[in-house]
């Protein structure tokens, strides 16, 4: 509404005055008429009308004027009302256009209900999202319920949302939104003013990005007196996830339903057995729903193979991209043209960049500004990694990226920051034709290129100059990263580690050294480039680089600095993000502020305790043992200012400690550290039990593990039966909980396997198999490592129970999976490999297989060789074992020569670290083996006085397994 000026009237006012000056001149009229009257005409009559036009002026101005009013109340309340509904519309915001560049029609959302593809493959997930909003429905009672769903990008997280909406929306007539960031804290009052009983679903996407925002907005639900339900979407869950579950007044809300994990694997239900089947017919469903939607010519694509890790975003886009080509290729109407697809993501993402482009220079002719494809790349690829919040920043983007354009590119900021809005609008909300909102996209002044894994994939090319030459890629690249990656706001930085790390965790980016080598990159282990120092796009550590050049970027300012380090994923990071959260948490060291001297304690704190865990991923565990201890010693000294505040924080701590001090071989230091950290948890978690109960019972467990290193296994043995009563509490309640109360069932068998108790041990593997099968089908692929634990260790048993066929069976399963681990990730998963192989090797050589025994053993022994090169004081134990099971192999097969040459090397690796203080059952159980073993073959040999020495070398520790 315009505001009135000192000469203006309101509307009000002055249709009041036009009312009451239409009465007095209808009085006037009135007046004149009477007195103009025949004199004939009674006196009576002439006064009775001027009375009367008087009164009835009066009157009727009056009445008049106060139809008026109401008239204008119920206007007015109407648009209010009006006002308020498009301001819960736009809590969301609106999606791009219909246009044909392809990333808009790959957009999961767009508007209306009707999507180009249709919904396969996710129908049952679909299913039980829509009991979890309706089961127990009461309308008018209040009810809060929250789900998190977490899935990698593309896996179909947005589009099932959508779902679920429409599903709610047309048929329930529930209030749906899918809220942008910012706006959860006013979310529900805003809602409430324009549907004041309506059932509601929020829709949050990128929660692990909005964990303060989320919190805000299940307090304020909370507290509303009606149906709400609130929908969580995110890549992974971790801390965030476990930090919003303790939130002491919304904690239990939200920890009452287990998180839904979306597999990468979408099977539709009519598809053929198989998986390549299971892809093939999404492709199908793909061309032919796309084809329809853009009046292509049909076209029949076949898979050639499994497309390895393919997600629903990579087959739609394979589909997708077939059908675009038949614009190229076009063939008669009735006669599909047969084609085989391309089955790497990152060749079709590039092509579906090309299509792109073609938008990009039409729409650039028309605004007037350079249409060369090479600065509308940059131009978009940097309003991917930067965004802008307002104009002025859109403009200084522009700038920001002009330095980088080819020569002759004049690029005016206005008019390319007007195009960027145009070509990717940022949709404030609005409604549509049927009155419901379409809510998704980004916020800020303009918008980004849709799905995310494009924009993303344009980012990482841009920034590795995969469009350059060979011969120039580095020193673009370099420029680029110069450019985009240094200088940036608070809100820039935090934008641009998001879609990094997203970037470098995504699975379809190769951990394998020789692909990169034979594409022709180099990864760069350098700290300057040379010509011949190229990162590849298509590597997860070579995209981690860039991240790492953003951080080397960044002011060390504790707030920037922090709110970059909360972008990053924790816990279990992907290894190519170790380097970049150890500098991140270098950073915060730095960046500690001398404001006030309880927030510096607190902040010094934060960051050791931080910078610990980061130094610790890289297998660097002295460094991290000193950080550890400067976190704990500032935490016990704030604990001693306000025990009741800091308190959780010191016995985290203190269980990090404990991990640091194993780790190391410093067993009794671990053991004490624990022992701390389980009598603080349990002097203080009475407070909220259930909410810290989780915490004591991994406390506990890690209390058992130091007993059993100390070879103390019925101490080992209470302990970790303490743990898993707490976790059977907790499992009972919450399916989350499972893995848990597996692992406690898998270190109680290993107790029962010290003990001798064989059979205890094997009811005790057995059912924790059970329960990691049943989370591997729930959630594949999450529980993978401890799936293949859990199978060497019950194929051990069947080893000591004569059941080899058995054994070897697991072992071989256990194997497999290993290898798989393997290839994604060797830095983390070889130690495992190894040990499978020892497993396997001695399951061979049990069944008589010689050849197969040794190749196992020779390959294990060689990957604990390089470990305990990198890793002494963790490893050689390991490589130890190795070495000793290969010569008990060897020995029983009658190669005594080479056995005695593995068992010498086993023997001094037993005896160093038995000195230095290693003494757990299991190692004095395999040194005395060893011992055993060589002893035996030395007789064998005649050389007597040598065995009788290394029998005598095994009396102690035949007292210490006989004292147990």
């Amino acid at each position: 509404m315009a505001e009135v000026g000192p000469g203006d009237v309101s509307s009000g006012g002055g249709r009041r005055l036009w009312v009451y000056g239409f009465a007095s001149t209808l009085a006037v009229l009135v007046g004149i008429a009477a007195a103009v009257l025949p004199e004939s005409v009674p006196p009576w009559v002439r006064q009775t009308m001027v009375a009367g036009a008087v009164v009835g002026g009066v009157v009727g101005a009056t009445l008049l004027e106060r139809w008026f009013t109401l008239h204008d109340r119920h206007q007015e309340a109407a648009d209010r009302e009006a006002h308020d509904r498009l301001a819960s519309q736009q809590l969301g915001v609106r999606p791009p256009g219909d246009e044909d560049a392809p990333g808009r029609l790959l957009s999961p959302v767009r508007e209306g209900d009707d999507q180009i593809v249709r919904f396969v493959g996710r129908e049952d997930v679909l299913q039980q999202l829509i009991d979890w909003c309706v089961d127990g429905h009461d309308t008018g009672r209040r009810s809060l319920r929250v789900q998190l769903v977490t899935g990698s990008g593309g896996v179909g997280k947005t589009r099932l949302a959508h779902e679920l909406q429409t599903a709610m929306r047309r048929k329930r007539g529930w209030e749906c939104r899918n809220l942008r960031a910012g706006v959860e804290a006013e979310a529900m009052q805003v809602l409430r003013r324009a549907h004041r009983e309506a059932p509601v679903l929020f829709v949050v996407d990128y929660a692990e990005n909005r964990s303060d925002g989320v919190a805000e907005l299940l307090r304020q639900a909370n507290s509303d007196p009606g149906a709400v339900r609130v929908l969580l979407l995110a890549r992974r869950g971790g801390e965030w996830w476990s930090d919003l579950c303790q939130q002491s007044d919304v904690g239990a809300v939200v920890g009452r339903y287990d998180p839904i994990e979306l597999s990468d694997r979408v099977v539709p239900h009519d598809a053929d057995d198989g998986h390549l089947a299971e892809q093939q017919r999404i492709v199908d469903v793909a061309v032919q729903d796309f084809a329809a939607f853009l009046d292509r010519n049909p076209v029949q694509v076949t898979l050639p193979d499994v497309v390895p890790g393919a997600r629903m975003l990579d087959l739609l886009s394979i589909g997708l991209i077939q059908v675009l080509r038949t614009e190229e290729h076009p063939t008669d109407v009735g006669a599909p043209r047969r084609t085989h697809a391309d089955v790497s993501m990152h060749a079709v993402f590039d092509e579906l960049l090309r299509h792109e482009a073609r938008s990009w220079v039409r729409s650039a002719h028309e605004a007037g500004i350079p249409t060369d494809g090479q600065t509308l790349r940059i131009l978009v690829g940097a309003a991917c990694l930067l965004g802008a919040d307002s104009q002025a920043e859109a403009e200084s983007l522009v700038r920001r990226a002009a330095s980088l354009c080819p020569p002759g590119s004049r690029l005016d900021p206005r008019s390319a920051a007007r195009w960027l809005r145009e070509q990717y609008p940022p949709g404030d909300g609005f409604p549509e034709s049927s009155g419901d909102p379409a809510l998704v996209g980004d916020p800020g002044w303009i918008g980004s290129l849709h799905p995310d894994r494009l924009a993303e994939h344009l980012v990482v090319s841009v920034l590795t100059a995969a469009d350059s030459t060979d011969a120039s890629r580095a020193l673009v690249s370099s420029e680029r990263r110069a450019v985009l990656l240094h200088g940036l706001s608070e809100s820039q930085a935090i934008r641009a580690m998001i879609v990094l790390t997203r970037a470098a965790s995504d699975p379809s980016r190769s951990e394998d050294r020789k692909h990169a080598s034979a594409s022709g990159f180099r990864r760069p282990g350098r700290t300057h480039e040379t010509d011949t120092d190229r990162l590849d796009p298509r590597r997860g550590d070579d995209v981690a680089q860039l991240a790492l050049d953003l951080v080397h970027g960044i002011d060390a300012r504790w707030r920037t600095v922090s709110a970059v380090h909360e972008q990053l994923p924790w816990p279990d990071p992907p290894s190519a993000l170790h380097e970049v959260g150890h500098r991140v948490a270098e950073l915060l060291v730095l960046a500690i502020n001398n404001d006030r001297p309880s927030a510096h304690t607190y902040r010094t704190a934060h960051a050791q305790h931080v910078l610990g865990n980061w130094t610790y991923t890289l297998g660097r565990y002295d460094d991290s043992l000193r950080a550890r201890e400067e976190a704990t010693r500032l935490y016990r000294r704030l604990g001693r200012w306000r025990a009741g505040r800091y308190w959780p924080n010191l016995a985290q701590s203190l269980d990090n400690l404990g991990d640091s001090f194993a780790v190391l071989g410093r067993y009794t230091e671990a053991l004490e550290a624990r022992r701390e950290a389980v009598r603080t948890w349990q002097q203080n978690a009475h407070v909220d039990a259930e909410r810290f109960l989780p915490d004591l019972a991994k406390s506990l467990h890690n209390l058992g593990v130091s007993y059993r290193d100390l070879g103390l296994p019925r101490e080992s043995l209470t302990t970790h039966r303490e743990a898993l009563a707490a976790r059977r509490h907790l499992a009972a309640r919450h399916d989350r909980h499972r893995a848990s109360l597996a692992r406690s069932l898998s270190s109680i068998g290993r107790c029962h396997t010290d003990l001798s108790d064989t059979d205890l041990a094997h009811s005790d593997f057995l059912e924790a198999l059970e329960h990691w099968r049943h989370l591997e089908a729930e959630t594949p692929t999450r529980y993978e490592p401890d799936l293949a634990l859990a199978l060497g260790d019950l194929g051990n048993t069947h080893g000591l129970l004569d059941r080899a066929e058995k054994g070897l069976a697991l072992h071989q399963e256990a194997h497999r999976i290993w290898e798989r681990l393997t290839a994604r990730n060797p830095v983390r998963f070889e130690p495992g490999r190894a040990r499978s192989l020892t497993d396997l090797g001695s399951a061979y050589a049990t069944l008589g297989r010689l050849q197969s025994s040794v190749r196992a053993h020779d390959e294990a022994i060689a990957i604990y060789r390089d470990l305990s090169n990198r890793y002494p004081n963790r490893r050689e134990q390991n490589l130890a074992w190795s070495l000793g099971v290969s010569a008990s192999s060897l020995a029983r097969a009658g190669l005594d020569e080479l056995a005695r040459e593995r068992f010498a090397e086993a023997l001094g690796l037993y005896r160093r670290r038995y000195q230095g203080g290693t003494q757990s059952v299991q190692f004095v159980t395999t040194y005395r083996s060893a011992l055993d073993g060589y002893a035996t073959v030395l007789e064998r040999a005649g050389k007597d006085d040598a065995a009788r020495g290394l029998r005598t070398e095994m009396e102690p520790l035949d007292q210490f397994l006989t004292d147990l």
